[in-house]
């Protein structure tokens, strides 16, 4: 079967030779919930060691497990609430009516109620994991993680080489005079477009997770604005504390790019 629906993972090694992996599957219930089929493709520029991929195959499968999981639960919410609910009430009435041992105030029919619906929410979630449908879907997700090939991409070799290039420059300088280095115009080929697309969505993923609200204004008005009017934005932005959590090389690879491909805001 062909699939139209290419997800592309990258392994991008940065200048200090370390690697980072981006990819969509933080949300990957969303991507079950959505239901259309797709493929993985992997992409690198210097081929990562064998260990790495196998440790990224690996986060991948807990993953998958862990969205699976909540899938199932969050799908099945609705039944077992109601079960759960019937519960509640029939262990409320046996212990009102059909249990004559006498009970203590403390110990409230009402709270052994909540307790044996709790019991029977916990069960239910436990046992809807284990179903047959449950089991096929891991099945099925791990199946296209195990078929994960990775391969030399034109992008990330010209972006591995843009970040070697800019480590350590002046950030105002790098973004005032983007279009000097080849490896940039690389990058805004439209042949790397689909990739260009999917790296800067993931990007953009790690920023809303790490990026104060007014962090986040500040890059808008970054991407929107005219490259000569970014210097006092980028100072504002204090870029020492986002190192802290995004490569910074990264991000201002990120912030070129997105200026370049669109002017759209992000958050």
């Amino acid at each position: 079967m062909v699939v139209n629906n290419i997800i592309h993972v990258f392994h991008i090694r940065k200048h200090n030779g370390g690697g980072i992996y981006l990819h969509p599957f933080k949300e990957f219930e969303k991507i079950i919930s959505n239901g259309n089929p797709f493929q993985i493709e992997g992409r690198y520029g210097e081929e990562p060691v064998i260990e790495s991929i196998t440790a990224f195959r690996n986060e991948l499968y807990l993953i998958v497990e862990d969205s699976v999981n909540t899938w199932v639960t969050e799908s099945k919410f609705i039944p077992r609430f109601l079960i759960s609910a019937l519960v509640f009430v029939l262990a409320y009435l046996f212990f009102s009516f059909a249990l004559r041992i006498p009970i203590p105030i403390v110990v409230d029919k009402i709270i052994l109620g909540a307790i044996s619906a709790i019991i029977c929410y916990r069960f239910l979630g436990r046992k809807y994991k284990n179903t047959a449908t449950s089991s096929k879907l891991r099945a099925h997700y791990r199946g296209i993680v195990d078929r994960i090939v990775f391969s030399k991409s034109s992008f990330v070799v010209a972006l591995e080489s843009f970040l070697v290039q800019i480590n350590g420059k002046d950030v105002e300088d790098v973004i005032q005079n983007s279009s000097d280095y080849n490896e940039f115009a690389e990058l805004m080929s439209e042949e790397n477009m689909e990739e260009r697309n999917q790296f800067l969505s993931y990007i953009e993923r790690l920023l809303k997770k790490h990026l104060s609200g007014h962090q986040r204004r500040l890059v808008n008005k970054i991407v929107m604005t005219s490259i000569d009017k970014n210097g006092a934005l980028i100072k504002e932005l204090d870029l020492m504390n986002i190192a802290d959590e995004i490569d910074i090389n990264l991000f201002i690879s990120y912030l070129l790019l997105k200026q370049k491909n669109s002017r759209k805001t992000i958050f």
